[in-house]
């Protein structure tokens, strides 16, 4: 709050600005009590133009009023100058400045903002209120149910967790009254059509005007807000506004079957090399025979090996215990890490999830399919046996060290 200091009111008089030249409402007493009975709600600076602390905050009360003061907006920003309106002032006890109430339609006791005057704390608290008022609206019967329209996911505090609990998501958390939020509807709606009849995604969105309780857990402090989520995890946060650049991103992040352990390993659909991730790597391995194809985009060794690796994951297709796959160092960085891959291609064979043989470069189809064989063998014999000596089981675990050791 400020004290008095009245000789510099000419000085800082300027700075604020009319509402025709700026973006927050100047209201006075003629025009106070009607905005209060029109507006849905209504966020009122109460000011001194000779007040410091009112000057420093001006720049972030006008970019709350850039967004929320749209031409259809219910809701208004606005401000008072109370050396201007002293009576109005009084009659709403206003004793410093700058002091911000927020009036509910039709409400003439307001709420009193006093929490950090930044940009993301004041678009929460319009969150908060607007849903303190929504509360005592009857909720519908059947919010558990996700419906979808269009392609668009419509979520909420009741059914977004069960919804996002099983699958890709890319989320958009919005207020309808932000700017920014109303420029990026129409371009999600676009995006969710496009994407309407693909199975490995879901595009949906959250209003955190009155979903308060599922903005607050994903921690969602700015308009409009974008997520991907899979299996119930935020897997990315997403920086665009323009429907190629939205769909570049899903592109990039979504997980196609041979990137699912569950489709690939049901063998749902005919796909002969399952592509590992950071997420998958474990559930990968639990396969008997599992040989990764370790690549970078940029290789042009990797790319003359590609066509053969497909071939290969042809070949043992029809066989549960083997399985072809790949891993790109680039997008799954610490996995090639973990494993040490310092060299690409690099050809690594898993037999129940340790190292048996390792490749550097390329070597000819058959050669390949026999040293698969070969393993494959070397199981169904092992299956028929008693249990190895300890001797046995000593030198193959020094067979197996010295294989990690080489990487």
């Amino acid at each position: 709050m400020c004290k008095s200091v009245v000789l510099v009111f000419f000085i800082f008089s300027p700075y604020f600005v009319a509402p025709e030249n700026g973006f927050v409402y100047d209201y006075n007493p003629s025009n106070f009590k009607d905005r209060i009975e029109e507006m849905d709600g209504n966020f009122i600076m109460f000011f001194a133009p000779w007040c410091r602390h009112c000057t420093d905050f001006h720049p972030t009360w006008q970019e709350l009023g850039k967004l929320v003061n749209t031409k259809d907006s219910k809701f208004a920003i606005a401000q008072v100058d109370c050396t201007q309106h002293f009576k109005l002032c009084q009659e709403n006890d206003i004793t410093g400045y700058p002091t911000l109430l927020y009036f509910h339609k039709n409400t003439f006791t307001p709420v009193e903002y006093k929490g950090t005057r930044d940009l993301p704390s004041l678009t929460i608290f319009l969150s908060e209120v607007f849903t303190m008022k929504s509360e005592k609206v009857e909720t519908p019967k059947d919010t558990n149910d996700v419906k979808v329209y269009s392609g668009m996911a419509y979520l909420n505090d009741q059914n977004i967790e069960k919804f996002i609990s099983n699958g890709q998501h890319f989320i958009m958390f919005y207020a309808p009254w932000c700017k920014a939020s109303q420029r990026l509807a129409p371009v999600w709606a676009e995006l969710a059509v496009q994407y309407a009849h693909n199975e490995y995604i879901q595009i949906g969105k959250v209003n955190c005007m009155e979903n308060e309780m599922t903005c607050k857990n994903f921690d969602i402090k700015l308009y409009p807000y974008l997520l991907w989520v899979v299996n119930g995890r935020i897997m990315g946060v997403a920086d665009a506004n323009s429907l190629e650049d939205l769909k570049a991103y899903v592109e990039k992040m979504v997980l196609a079957e041979n990137h699912d352990p569950e489709k690939f390993m049901k063998k749902k659909k005919a796909l002969p090399v399952a592509r590992i991730s950071e997420e998958t790597f474990e559930t990968f391995l639990e396969k008997d025979l599992v040989f990764i194809n370790y690549f970078a985009p940029w290789c042009a060794h990797c790319m003359q090996l590609g066509p053969l690796w497909l071939k290969l994951g042809e070949k043992f297709q029809n066989e549960s215990r083997v399985l072809i796959a790949d891993v790109d160092c680039v997008r799954s960085k610490p996995i090639c890490e973990t494993e040490k891959i310092n060299g690409l291609p690099t050809l690594i064979l898993y037999k129940h999830k340790k190292i048996v043989n390792v490749e550097h470069g390329s070597r000819p189809l058959e050669s390949l399919i026999s040293l698969v064989n070969e393993h494959l063998q070397e199981s169904s014999d092992t299956s028929e046996e008693i249990v190895p000596s300890d001797d046995n089981s000593k030198n193959q675990s020094e067979e197996t060290k010295q294989t990690k050791d080489e990487l």
